[in-house]
């Protein structure tokens, strides 16, 4: 199971190599790639059109859905019996350094690590704003993660609550346009929180 979760948490990286190697890609590799993307929604042939956004994108993204499978793991138990405890700080870990990287791309890149600039980018854009603060939740859980700091530190974890509706606001708001795809991922987190809080 650690193996597959390690090959599952990785392949965002593998998908990133992928669309940004598209000029060496071997014929037949690239052949085979034209294959895959006929009957799934993806594009591996063509490099982004917008690197910055596509690696921000993909970076938020795969935090959120780690942070959902990681949220998953106790209503598995508590619903099905499966256990799974033994993965979650995995996967949690998973889903803050994806966060991270979102993180710095905004920070080093978008902002070059102007912190007056990130200041006021925090301070005028409310969605910027709520996306940093679930990333302070998210850092001082994987900080407070290991066996010993979580026992003393175990109510800090209950922010998570806190950190997942900051997520599903900035993801909302983080779009021009939102769709019934936006609706159903909030929809999803709210589902398992609510899964979480509510004991069987």
């Amino acid at each position: 199971m650690r193996v597959l979760i390690w090959l599952g948490a990785l392949s965002p990286l593998v998908y990133t190599v992928l669309r940004f190697s598209v000029e060496f890609h071997p014929h037949v590799l690239h052949d085979v790639l034209l294959l895959i993307e006929s009957y799934i929604h993806m594009i591996l042939t063509k490099i982004p059109t917008d690197p910055f956004k596509f690696l921000s994108d993909l970076a938020g993204n795969s935090a959120l859905w780690l942070l959902a499978l990681t949220l998953l793991v106790t209503p598995l138990r508590s619903y099905l019996g499966i256990n799974l405890l033994k993965y979650r700080r995995l996967l949690g870990l998973f889903a803050f350094f994806y966060a991270l990287i979102h993180a710095l791309m905004f920070i080093g890149i978008d902002q070059q690590f102007d912190l007056f600039g990130v200041q006021h980018e925090v301070i005028t854009k409310p969605f910027i704003a709520f996306g940093m603060g679930a990333f302070i939740i998210l850092l001082l859980m994987a900080l407070t993660s290991s066996k010993k700091l979580f026992a003393k530190f175990r109510s800090w974890h209950k922010l998570v609550y806190i950190g997942v509706v900051l997520i599903a606001i900035h993801y909302l708001m983080s779009h021009k346009t939102v769709t019934l795809t936006h609706i159903t991922v909030v929809g999803t987190l709210f589902s398992l929180l609510a899964l979480r809080l509510v004991k069987r």
